[in-house]
């Protein structure tokens, strides 16, 4: 029965797709003759015009929302982007339409160059979109980040889910993922007026190395759907949480790091960092896969955290 209703579902789907492509061939010209599938919602489409990336949003907000990005991004010289070459609607789904591009490979966190690289761009980035935010159209139709609202969230959930995973993660590093939670959720508080302080701009909020590509002409920052107004600082928190297992979760690559640095004379940056943000990104996939789940570096990661409590103390 199982496999029924999963060929079953197939073949709705294909048959999604195919009056999708009959749609673009007789509204847009677009004649599809393969179709890749990259992930859920995302498909690569090579036509006659090329090789084209077909992205669906569930609402023409969301959709509208990267054309404008990136139709203001591109006037003001940040090309460093993809282009949106329109917005379709079809069906009770909206889809961008845009020219694919040719990288030569991600840029990878383990390469020191490439996280060079990536931190110039983001930099480049929050430098564009930062006057954006005054724009009447992002002011309304982008959403503030809440640093603590948002862990709290996730923290919740994790919660929720800790009787499986005391089954997968050992005893004393699940204790010490609470512990850096909860110091977090401890530290945080006290200087959470001055996160609000802070200039904001148009963060990326998706900093995973993948959405970094290195081409022939150059270097490309892509996938904007987690757009959020907020501290600048926000993207950097998620890009050392993604590169510190990397640099054995050294407190000196942050502190003397010319473009990290400043982030480490603030005491909320440095409450931020306790949290475990890793962690709470990858339980679900820990628990989908059903497999034992180890935190790597994990003698380095308590010293790391151990001088950042005593930074803030």
């Amino acid at each position: 029965m199982a496999k029924a209703v999963s060929m079953m579902n197939k073949q709705r789907r294909d048959d999604g797709w195919h009056r999708l492509f009959l749609f673009l061939e007789k509204e847009y010209g677009i004649k599809v003759q393969k179709c890749t599938v990259i992930k859920p919602h995302v498909f690569l489409i090579e036509t006659s015009g090329g090789k084209k990336v077909l992205k669906k949003y569930r609402t023409f907000l969301e959709a509208s929302r990267q054309q404008m990005l990136f139709r203001l991004l591109k006037t003001e010289g940040f090309l460093a982007m993809p282009s949106i070459e329109g917005v379709i609607a079809f069906s009770d789904d909206y889809w961008t339409i845009q020219p694919y591009i040719q990288a030569h490979r991600s840029l990878d966190y383990r390469i020191e160059k490439d996280r060079e690289d990536s931190l110039i761009l983001l930099r480049t980035y929050h430098a564009f979109s930062q006057p954006l935010v005054r724009h009447p159209f992002f002011q309304t139709m982008v959403p503030r980040y809440f640093l603590y609202e948002k862990r709290l969230e996730r923290y919740r959930q994790f919660l929720h889910m800790l009787p499986a995973l005391q089954r997968l993660m050992k005893k004393e590093e699940l204790s010490f993922v609470l512990s850096c939670a909860n110091a977090f959720f401890t530290y945080f508080p006290s200087y959470r007026s001055a996160f609000f302080t802070e200039q904001t701009t148009m963060i990326h909020g998706d900093v995973a190395s993948h959405n970094f590509l290195r081409t022939e002409t150059g270097s490309y920052l892509i996938d904007y759907d987690l757009l959020a107004i907020a501290p600048p600082a926000v993207d950097y928190l998620q890009y050392i949480s993604r590169v510190m297992p990397h640099v054995q979760w050294s407190v000196a690559f942050l502190t003397q790091h010319p473009m990290l640095r400043t982030f480490m004379e603030k005491p909320w940056f440095l409450a931020a960092l306790l949290f475990p943000a890793d962690v709470m990104r990858e339980w679900r996939i820990v628990m989908e896969r059903n497999v034992p789940f180890t935190i790597s570096h994990f003698d380095n990661r308590k010293r790391f955290v151990q001088k950042i409590m005593n930074m803030i103390r």
